[in-house]
């Protein structure tokens, strides 16, 4: 799994890291411009060089028409969720209000932010003209800087175990929206560079355009598309069970499927995880989004998967990962206080020993 693990920077055909994930959840250091995600953008609390809070805030509407966010009803809603996550937490809250509602609301996002304390961050949200209050806080990550599931391995299974391991994968993308890269706007465009002339030897280039025929059109985009596709077992855990191992490969394949069994029917699966903390409404360049940093590939070696570790070294040097984030509304309803699962953290603690087997 040496291609896409966690490397010093500089290592040849390895997925660089800028930071570690763990010791800066927040990101404060890249280029954080702000507060609220795509459905909640609020600049008049995140741009220190305006003196004077916004006296309005128009946001975008599938109409044309946007909807101006800075009202009074916005600013109450936002006031009584302070005031009552305040009292959830058995704590005195103190409100100043400012000499426009624009700056109100800044000094509620201010309470609220000394509010929750160091450990929890809050951004304010808007969906429909509503704004409001989300606490958020980010999940560890794993081991591999990519979550790569390369499925090659299932050519040298037999029948039988083959539609087990297809059924389990296939499964388990279901359950948490992972893909595979056969269906990004640019994978094309992928196919077309890798296709060009490189100088590269004959028999090389002979055997690479043999590589991306087949994912093109042949049995490597057969076998991605039926995992994505297929499922042969309604009764997974009892296939699983009643098959008996026949070699030193499949035990430790079979152990890790069933210990993987609680990741095929999760609550919220790993792609529910992705708010972005720290949406800019026009980027230089776009955030990693999960959905590059976890997916299903045919090989983590060859020429299409490096390719696809280059760009995500590329790209990432200039802008932040979406990592998975716990989120929570508020409202002057909320009945309890912020938590959050360990789902991330148990799913990567589990996709680290699968694929260390499979690739």
């Amino acid at each position: 799994m040496c291609a896409i693990g966690r490397m010093p920077a500089g290592t040849a055909g390895k997925a660089h890291h800028r930071t570690d994930r763990t010791g800066n959840p927040v990101r404060g250091e890249q280029g954080r411009t702000d507060c609220g995600s795509k459905r909640g953008r609020n600049s008049f609390l995140s741009t220190p060089l305006t003196p004077i809070a916004q006296g309005n805030l128009v946001v975008d509407t599938y109409d044309g028409n946007g909807i101006n966010v800075i009202t009074r009803e916005n600013y109450e809603f936002l006031r009584d969720s302070y005031f009552n996550y305040a009292r959830l937490l058995q704590t005195e809250a103190v409100h100043t209000p400012g000499n426009s509602i624009g700056e109100g609301i800044a000094r509620l996002y201010d309470e609220m932010n000394a509010l929750v304390g160091d450990n929890l961050n809050v951004n304010i949200e808007q969906e429909k003209g509503r704004l409001f209050f989300r606490l958020w806080k980010s999940h560890q990550w794993g081991s591999y800087t990519l979550y790569y599931f390369p499925v090659k391995f299932l050519e040298s299974l037999n029948p039988v175990l083959r539609r087990i391991a297809v059924t389990f994968l296939h499964k388990l993308m279901r359950a948490n929206g992972i893909g595979t890269f056969l269906d990004d706007d640019d994978t094309e465009y992928m196919f077309e560079m890798l296709s060009e002339d490189d100088g590269t030897d004959s028999q090389d280039r002979k055997n690479q355009l043999k590589l991306l025929d087949s994912y093109r059109n042949g049995k490597i985009r057969k076998l991605l598309k039926k995992v994505e596709s297929k499922s042969y077992y309604k009764n997974l855990p009892k296939a699983l069970e009643s098959y008996a191992p026949q070699n030193g490969f499949e035990q430790p394949l079979i152990d890790a499927m069933k210990r993987g069994l609680p990741f095929l029917t999760p609550e919220r699966g790993i792609m529910q995880y992705g708010y972005d903390a720290f949406y800019s409404e026009n980027p230089d360049f776009y955030p990693m989004h999960l959905e590059q940093q976890i997916r299903v590939v045919y090989d983590t070696e060859d020429v299409v998967s490096e390719y696809l570790v280059d760009y995500y070294n590329c790209y990432s040097r200039e802008t932040y990962d979406i990592t998975p984030v716990s989120v929570c509304d508020l409202s002057p309803e909320t009945k309890e206080l912020f938590r959050m699962d360990d789902y991330p953290e148990q799913f990567f603690k589990w996709a680290d020993q699968f694929i260390n087997i499979v690739y």
